[in-house]
């Protein structure tokens, strides 16, 4: 068989792989499939769209009267206070309320119709790029640990209450200009210029837009490119299990706490007041 970390053909029978010395190499099973879905299967740029757009459909519903104010442009598809606060919106008094998970959800949970369509747009681009760049687990990795860093930082911060994709996303841009550093040349450099450009330009728009969360950007950017130094200097390097495994239970972690949120709304819980 094929070691599920370094890909070296090893005996099925043994216990620890020779070359990598990783434990269980094939998983207890696992291992040959892990790397096959995430070779075959996952698009993590449309896996985070389809969650991001599956919160959102979920917020909208809880309250459609909000959703539907158009009294101004940033307001369109706008859910309620209420539906946000249940489905994971994250602030400093969830934080220290004990509210964790939200720092998960948040990340996935948007407050109006242009404020998804936005991140949903940068998602694209710039996840495809990491998934190419990095690989699919890796880019998953780096988008929930960004977001996770974003938000924690702002809940200490800032403490407001905060949601949205842009955390992860800086992370992503975070940490494919800390990977064009680390891998120089000439597409190392177009990229990071690219990344960091970006990073600017954006946040010289949201100054002028008003209501962005720097706090859970900076932070998000930061953790990004941390995080990047953990990942290979150069493209379409192998993911090990490790990554693999870890994409996976972040994926499941925002998944089940949002499945959570929605037990819990439909218990009729609240997860703190925050809605004035």
């Amino acid at each position: 068989m094929l070691c599920g970390s370094c890909r070296q053909l090893i005996s099925n029978q043994e216990p620890r792989c020779p070359y990598c010395r990783a434990l269980q190499p094939d998983s207890f099973g696992l291992g040959q499939k892990l790397w096959a879905f995430f070779r075959d299967d996952v698009d993590p740029t449309m896996l985070l769209s389809g969650l991001c757009g599956l919160v959102y459909l979920l917020a909208v519903v809880r309250d459609p009267v909000a959703a539907l104010d158009t009294r101004s442009l940033l307001d369109i598809g706008s859910p309620g206070c209420e539906a946000m606060a249940l489905l994971g919106i994250t602030s400093g008094p969830h934080l220290w309320a004990g509210y964790g998970w939200t720092l998960l959800t948040a990340g996935v949970l948007h407050l109006s119709l242009l404020h998804i369509g936005f991140n949903l747009y940068f998602l694209r681009r710039f996840g495809t790029m990491a998934h190419a760049l990095l690989g699919p687990a890796r880019t998953l990795v780096l988008f929930f640990l960004s977001s996770v860093g974003g938000f924690l930082v702002s809940d200490l911060v800032s403490g407001a209450p905060t949601a949205g994709a842009s955390a992860g996303l800086f992370g992503l841009l975070g940490g494919l200009a800390a990977f064009g550093y680390r891998r120089g040349g000439t597409l190392g450099a177009d990229i990071k210029r690219e990344m960091l450009t970006t990073a600017a330009m954006v946040t010289l728009y949201s100054l002028m837009l008003g209501g962005v969360n720097h706090w859970a950007h900076a932070g998000g950017m930061a953790c990004g490119a941390l995080v990047a130094l953990a990942f290979p200097k150069h493209e379409g390097r192998h993911e090990g299990r490790t990554v693999q495994l870890l994409a996976v239970a972040l994926t499941l972690a925002t998944l089940g706490a949002v499945v959570f949120n929605v037990w819990h709304m439909l218990q009729g819980g609240r997860l703190s007041a925050i809605c004035g």
